[in-house]
């Protein structure tokens, strides 16, 4: 027999150990450093996901844009009377030309089971409670509708003259039609109020410009304009759009009135 050295014993416990995989300590380690990889990463990945849902809410607008494009071109350039005036809801008017609902969410704003009037005014949808079915996270200027009032009939929100009513109008860069919101529609006034805070729900008519004040994208909202383009709008900066007709920017609060988590923001 062949005497095997103590060398040669010690080298084959090595070898066999190697072959064996790895030991508890060498797992936790791996466990460890993959756990923290994760913590870092996992903030980079959550901001990805929204910045990405924001791209697709801005491309949805775009959408809206073309749907609204092509009605106004079927109706002389003419917007719908409006629901509360001509019982024409936008999200019905419109529905021959877009037919899938789903379009009527914010991808960050697309679950029915989270209402606005529960409390999940940032991302909550306006249905499908009181809206026969229908849910949505988009609202209209309403400004922008063509209501025909009967004789004697008082304008609905304020002077009748305020209502943009056809696409037939100058400075269309600058006139809102649909952003996020946790409403269907708002009669905004640069004069309106600002929100105690972000997705404030109220049911009272006035200060409709809580309906667009909404964290849902970093402090920003996507909007779509008249001439069908979409840009990002600060919270900061809806008293300073062209809501209506009559709208005087004027009336609208300086940066000194925000608070200050609005005015750092």
């Amino acid at each position: 027999m062949s005497v095997i050295k103590k060398g040669d014993q010690v080298k084959r416990r090595i070898e066999n150990m190697k072959r064996g995989g790895f030991t508890l300590i060498e797992l936790l380690v791996v466990i460890a450093i993959i756990a923290l990889l994760m913590a870092i990463l996992m903030p980079t990945l959550a901001k990805s996901r929204k910045m990405t849902r924001a791209v697709m809410c801005a491309a949805q607008e775009k959408q809206w844009g073309s749907f609204f494009l092509m009605y106004t071109d079927d109706f002389e350039g003419s917007f719908m009377g409006g629901r509360n005036i001509a019982g024409q809801n936008w999200w019905q008017v419109l529905e021959p030309y877009y037919k899938d609902r789903k379009l009527l969410c914010c991808p960050m704003a697309n679950n029915p089971k989270k209402q606005s009037k529960d409390g999940y005014g940032n991302y909550g949808t306006w249905g499908p409670d009181w809206f026969y079915g229908y849910y949505g996270s988009y609202a209209i200027n309403a400004w922008i509708c063509n209501p025909v009032f009967k004789t004697g009939q008082t304008a609905m929100y304020g002077d009748n003259l305020k209502y943009w009513r056809s696409t037939n109008v100058k400075g269309q860069t600058d006139i809102p039609v649909l952003a996020d919101s946790w409403w269907d529609q708002a009669w905004a006034e640069a004069f309106d109020n600002i929100p105690p805070y972000p997705g404030w729900w109220d049911t009272g008519t006035g200060d409709d410009m809580a309906h667009f004040f909404v964290m849902r994208h970093d402090g920003f909202i996507n909007m779509l304009y008249m001439d069908y383009t979409v840009r990002k709008v600060h919270l900061r900066e809806l008293w300073s759009q062209k809501w209506n007709r009559l709208t005087d920017m004027e009336d609208g609060p300086t940066e000194y009135d925000f608070p200050p988590w609005l005015q750092k923001l």
